[in-house]
């Protein structure tokens, strides 16, 4: 069984599922505290979070508090950060996995 499970485990990229799960997390903290310190509904919460966190930043929704403004500061300073490695490493993922594609077929032709 361990060893079943170390197999399926070995095609994992492991900075993937680490930026992927940082990812998750932070919109996560983000949607709940926004919740919490504004009184935002939990779409509009998340809707926040998401928008911060890829630097859209439409201005529909800003935070009002204190504590609010202190902490999205913070919130996009590290986020930002962590959006952009994991959308780095999803795109490389993906170019990774065009390229077998093509190695494949080119080797099909010959």
């Amino acid at each position: 069984m361990k060893e079943r499970i170390k197999t399926k485990l070995k095609g994992i990229d492991r900075d993937y599922v680490i930026l992927l799960v940082l990812a998750i997390t932070l919109v996560t903290i983000g949607t709940v505290l926004f919740h919490e310190m504004e009184g935002w509904s939990w779409i509009d919460s998340y809707y926040f979070s998401v928008i911060t966190l890829t630097t859209i930043g439409y201005g529909d929704l800003t935070p009002d508090t204190p504590t609010a403004k202190l902490f999205t500061t913070f919130f996009a300073i590290a986020g930002v950060g962590i959006f952009a490695g994991f959308l780095n490493k999803l795109m490389q993922r993906r170019v990774k996995r065009s390229e077998g594609r093509l190695e494949k077929r080119e080797s099909e032709k010959k």
